[in-house]
């Protein structure tokens, strides 16, 4: 099927009609979870018609009727898809899982405090060779802490449901930024940095074009569009009637965890480098913490000898843990099929488990039962490490090493776990003072039954381990720099 159709009909209805008509039904779906509706295709939409509608004097007034038939026509677009074809030889359901994690899952991120203060200390307190925070504000024209203040008031009245810790104040959401909030921000910070930051994420009539071209995030790929990660997580703010409008509050939440992520692998080419290493410095933090028992890449070195083929840390000399500032590629992440995987984990994922991960076993004690941790910034969704074997691990990790030298550290003892959840991990750890391969264990149990199965890691820490909140030392210290009193 093709999209022309839909954006054709599109065109034929006022600008203003289908907008309203679409703010209107997000709106109740905001509010009423029991609709079922795909509100991301409500967001797709809304972007087609802010890209494609133009001046028809002949245009008609969209109802609510006109719009459940392009909705329709959306989802007819988005079944056309190879992967739910059973016939398509790639075919698994967790391909099927991995687009519409992307597609979906994006939206449910965990948005509190942490999200912000884990950005300050990864963005601006943890320092190495590249100033991340000077370019992002060379590039935005907004200082970085602020950048993250502003958007920590706005979480405080807009996901938290008004109840926030702001001073003296109680906001009642209603679907845009209040005047009330604007004038806060403007008498904490200045108009100037109010603009600047509302600008570099602010989404109109006048500016989608040139937004899409220069975003690489966006799929190119009309057909497939229906899958993507909406420009509204990464441009949150519809300028519409005069107001900063927020089509749907959930994509406040992505925003707030990836923005300067995402929008600093897009302008800066020494960040993705840089993110590593600070990542590094980061994970240190939380094994700090619990005070257990670690060596770092140097002390390896001085173990096994100087080569390039280590990892990061080894914890209680069995769990071998590499660190890679690495995410799955938009257009990946629509077609996942084994062999797109392959080549773009080959130097990532692959390198981290057959050429790191194992070198370092063999050389160590290659008669010890080893756990293999791979951390990332933001969640792969590609399911298990099970999952992620049979995709592209097998074949490729089998070109590296012998069938024996794999069972040195087995891939179901492999765990892939994003930034977020290596700190709740180590909460837990923390809290319950249970063993980390005590954790593991668990979970590989609970993962080799296909009805208890969790896509990843981080839904197993909220559902068996309990995590509840955090308290970690370095995550609370920096806490204290949100503070949102005015400075001079």
């Amino acid at each position: 099927m093709d999209f022309k159709p839909i954006r054709n009909k599109l065109r034929t209805f006022t600008f203003e009609s289908i907008t309203n008509e679409i703010l209107s039904l997000l709106k109740e779906l905001e509010i009423n979870k029991k609709i079922r509706l795909p509100f991301w295709h409500l967001l797709l939409l809304l972007k087609w018609n802010l890209e494609f509608s133009d001046k028809n004097y002949k245009a008609k007034i969209a109802n609510r009727n006109d719009l459940v038939k392009l909705l329709k026509q959306v989802d007819k677009l988005q079944m056309s898809h190879k992967v739910f074809n059973p016939d398509y030889g790639d075919f698994k359901i967790n391909k099927a899982m991995t687009i519409l994690a992307h597609q979906q899952f994006l939206y449910q991120n965990h948005a509190w405090w942490d999200t912000f203060v884990r950005q300050l200390i990864l963005f601006d307190e943890i320092k190495h060779k590249h100033c991340i925070k000077s370019s992002f504000e060379e590039l935005t024209k907004v200082n970085l802490e602020k950048f993250l203040k502003i958007s920590f008031i706005i979480f405080l009245t807009t996901v938290s449901n008004g109840k926030s810790a702001l001073p003296k104040a109680e906001f009642i959401y209603k679907g845009h930024i209040a005047k009330e909030v604007s004038d806060l921000i403007i008498q904490l910070y200045g108009k100037e940095t109010f603009y600047n930051y509302f600008n570099l994420l602010s989404i109109s009539k006048e500016n989608i074009k040139e937004f899409i071209e220069n975003d690489k995030r966006s799929i190119k790929n009309y057909n497939i569009q229906p899958f993507e990660a909406s420009i509204f997580t990464r441009k949150p703010f519809f300028i519409y009637n005069g107001k900063y409008t927020i089509p749907y509050k959930d994509i406040l939440k992505h925003n707030f965890n990836h923005f300067i992520y995402e929008f600093m692998k897009n302008y800066d080419d020494e960040f993705t480098t840089e993110l590593g290493i600070r990542l590094e410095k980061y994970v240190k933090k939380g094994l700090d913490e619990i005070k257990i028992e670690y060596k770092n890449e140097n002390q390896l070195k001085r173990i096994i000898g100087r080569e390039s083929n280590l990892v990061d840390y080894l914890i209680n000399d069995n769990i071998l843990v590499e660190i890679k500032a690495i995410e799955l590629k938009p257009y990946s992440s629509i077609n996942p099929n084994n062999q797109i995987l392959a080549n773009e984990f080959r130097k990532s994922i692959v390198k981290g488990y057959a050429k790191q991960m194992i070198n370092v076993a063999k050389k160590l004690n290659p008669k010890e039962v080893y756990y293999g941790i791979i951390i990332t910034y933001k969640k792969l969704f590609l399911g298990n490490s099970n999952d992620i074997w049979e995709q592209f691990l097998k074949s490729e990790s089998m070109k590296i090493c012998s069938v024996d030298d794999l069972k040195i550290v087995p891939y179901k003892n492999l765990f892939f776990i994003d930034i977020e959840s290596w700190d709740k991990l180590i909460q837990i750890l923390k809290d319950t003072k249970i063993k980390l391969t005590d954790v593991f264990e668990k979970i590989k149990l609970i993962d080799s039954n296909p009805k208890t199965k969790k896509f990843n890691f981080s839904m197993h820490l909220e559902d068996e381990f309990n995590f509840q909140r955090f308290d970690l030392s370095y995550l609370s210290k920096a806490y204290k720099r949100m503070n949102l009193e005015k400075k001079d």
